[in-house]
C-alpha cells in the first residue's frame, strides 16, 4: 500500500445452510419454481406472535442459503401473490 492506493477492507459473508433455520422456526410456506434449482420458505422463529417472518431462498440439492430476509406478518398475501406471479407453487400451506 501507500502510494496513494486506495485500500478497502471486504468481509466476507458467512455461508448459510438451510439447517440453520431448524427446530426453533415454524415453518409456514414453502414453494418452488418448476426446473429452478431454488426452494423459497417462508418462516419464523417470533413465537408465539409471529410478526416477523423470515423468506430464506436457497438450493433444494445443497441447502446453501442464496437470500435471506424479513418481512412482516401482514406482507405474506403480497408475496405469496407475487410469487405465484413469478411462477413459483406452494408446495405447503399452513
Amino acid at each position: 500500500m501507500g502510494g496513494g492506493e486506495d485500500f478497502m477492507a471486504t468481509k466476507k459473508k458467512k455461508e448459510q445452510h438451510i439447517s440453520e433455520f431448524g427446530d426453533s422456526f415454524k415453518k409456514l410456506y414453502k414453494l418452488a419454481k418448476p426446473r429452478s434449482p431454488l426452494y423459497i420458505e417462508l418462516m419464523t422463529d417470533d413465537l408465539p406472535d409471529e410478526w416477523l417472518i423470515d423468506v430464506v431462498k436457497y438450493r433444494k440439492k445443497s441447502g446453501i442459503v442464496t437470500d435471506n430476509f424479513l418481512i412482516t406478518q401482514k406482507e405474506i398475501p403480497q408475496w405469496l401473490i407475487w410469487l405465484e406471479k413469478e411462477g413459483f407453487i406452494q408446495l405447503t400451506d399452513n
